[in-house]
């Protein structure tokens, strides 16, 4: 799962590509990789420029947190699948 937040085009592809607030689930969306994707090379100004930037470290923090509760999960996961054939 934190490997399909940072892919960008085919995410993009997928959910939509509409830079749209919706309530609905499945309506069209814009993830964080398809914004700095389609926005870095039109950002004029130093504030834009940044946000884009800001964002990027958002999406890595994400990654990261996510893949740290993925190998929780695993490490939880075999210490309970060892000791299952013990007694």
């Amino acid at each position: 799962m934190a490997r399909a937040l940072g892919e960008t085009m085919a995410v993009t592809m997928v959910i939509g590509n509409s830079p749209v607030v919706n309530t609905s689930l499945l309506s069209p969306g814009y993830s964080i990789a398809a914004v700095i994707a389609n926005e870095f090379t039109e950002a004029t100004g130093q504030i834009h420029l940044q946000a884009l930037i800001e964002l990027g470290l958002v999406l890595f923090l994400l990654t990261f947190i996510l893949n740290g509760f993925a190998r929780l999960l695993l490490v939880l996961t075999a210490q309970k699948g060892s000791g299952m054939g013990q007694t």
